[in-house]
């Protein structure tokens, strides 16, 4: 996207305030956006003191808290004076299900495609780093490779996983399709192999273990619109077929519909599995989802064998006033947005808020009932036990346990109860005043 190139304000370098830390670190001091191709910079900081000096600040929604009172004026937000920015790359917190959190904020900076600032997980544009690169990179090992691989024993499909806590319950799917079909999987859940090493002894990098696979299980941790990582990068870029599972519409993300194997379209693991097992048999089934990786001299020119909304969305342009929907355009669209507020050109809209942004979510595709009970099998037994024990240990020495229980809760639990009420509480009474201070501007 082209920027207009105003001449107020050229040569200027306007602040923009990150009033949280990132993650807890000081991620962006002094942090210059000189490469936008504006005729002026921004400069992000995590120094407070240059509050007045600023129309933008960005809050990180991770380890934003409200309650604490740790926020600039609230009046400054919803007046508004100065743009109050949501930053977050994951799928919503619980302070993103609440509206009447959310509606403090006047901008959205996230993936979502309809945010304000939006920023995908892959960079635009066709220089080297960006997601195009990766579909046009040759498949690292060839079919024949792949096979003589199986024929040593590799799994057909690859999966790389952090976690057994996904709100999804993606787990309890997987868990199911090994019943059926062989998954390699790597990391901390479910894991039946060790992470490779390279010759000199070092962990192998994350696309070196995807790459030897036939397949990969791109599942996303949840499932909300537009929220695709970098678990769909690693297999394309590699020349895996990637197996997914996110957002409902894949469009904008993957190269074309016969690029990856969506899992809504099979309905059981076992169906999937069977589909898979016939493609690992036919390489000339198989090789068809690797096509696009093999463009004319025509095709790579204008990118036609590509989809329609994935050309949109990362054929940027690589001047530096074409902004991708990657970081670096996020970056400059807000740096252009704090230019406009500081010299006037534009006003903050007091009607422009965010409302609760979870509703485009799934937070329980794969919860069923039966497959968390086979999942769990093993620890539910040992808690029935454990419950077992320690009941016949209440009975036996109920005296004692009621007296310690007594204790615990006039130590500890009663006045951690008040504390967690009293917060709440001033959550609520911070955003009432703020916004019945406004009730007299709203009725001139």
């Amino acid at each position: 996207m082209a920027a207009l190139e105003p001449t107020i304000g050229a040569g200027k370098e306007y602040p923009i305030l990150w009033w949280t830390d990132w993650f807890w670190r000081k991620e962006f001091e002094g942090r210059v956006i000189d490469f936008c191709g504006l005729p002026y910079t921004c400069k992000m900081t995590h120094d407070r003191s240059i509050y007045k000096d600023t129309s933008t600040l960005i809050f990180h929604a991770s380890v934003f808290e409200l309650a604490t009172g740790d926020t600039p004026p609230l009046e400054d937000s919803l007046r508004p004076k100065k743009a109050w920015i949501m930053k977050t790359l994951e799928a919503p917190l619980p302070i993103q299900r609440d509206p009447y959190i959310t509606s403090i904020f006047t901008h959205l900076w996230s993936y979502y495609r309809h945010a304000d600032f939006v920023e995908t997980y892959f960079n635009g544009g066709r220089d080297s780093k960006s997601f195009i690169a990766s579909v046009f990179k040759k498949p690292a090992f060839t079919i024949e490779e792949k096979n003589q691989r199986r024929k040593e024993g590799l799994a057909p499909i690859a999966w790389i996983v952090s976690n057994c806590r996904a709100h999804s319950f993606r787990h309890f799917f997987v868990k199911q399709l090994l019943k059926y079909i062989d998954v390699d999987i790597y990391g901390r859940c479910l894991a039946n192999k060790e992470w490779p090493k390279n010759p000199d002894g070092s962990d192998m990098n994350t696309y070196g273990v995807v790459a030897p696979y036939k397949f990969y299980l791109a599942i996303e941790n949840n499932n909300c619109d537009d929220y695709v990582t970098e678990k769909l990068e690693r297999p394309i870029a590699m020349g895996v077929v990637p197996i997914i599972d996110g957002p409902e519409d894949y469009t904008p993300y993957i190269p074309n519909n016969k690029s990856a194997i969506k899992i809504d379209d099979f309905g059981t693991p076992a169906r999937l599995a069977q589909y898979i097992h016939e493609l690992d048999k036919d390489d000339k089934a198989y090789s068809g989802f690797l096509e696009y990786k093999s463009p004319t001299e025509e095709q790579t020119k204008t990118l036609s064998h590509l989809g329609p909304k994935f050309v949109e969305t990362y054929d940027t342009g690589d001047a530096p006033n074409q902004w991708g929907f990657d970081g670096l355009g996020a970056e400059c669209r807000i740096c252009e947005m704090t230019h406009n507020l500081a010299e006037g050109i534009t006003t903050l809209d007091p009607n422009h808020r965010l409302p609760a942004i979870d509703r485009t979510c799934n937070f329980n595709k794969w919860g069923n009932v039966a497959w968390g009970i086979d999942f769990y099998f093993t620890q539910i037994m040992i808690t029935c036990f454990v419950l077992t024990l320690v009941t016949a240990l209440l009975v036996k020495y109920r005296r004692f346990f009621v007296l310690i229980i007594h204790m615990g809760y006039t130590k500890y639990l009663a006045p951690c109860l008040k504390k967690c009420l009293r917060r709440r509480k001033n959550t609520r009474d911070a955003l009432d005043e703020s916004q019945e201070s406004l009730i007299p501007l709203s009725n001139k």
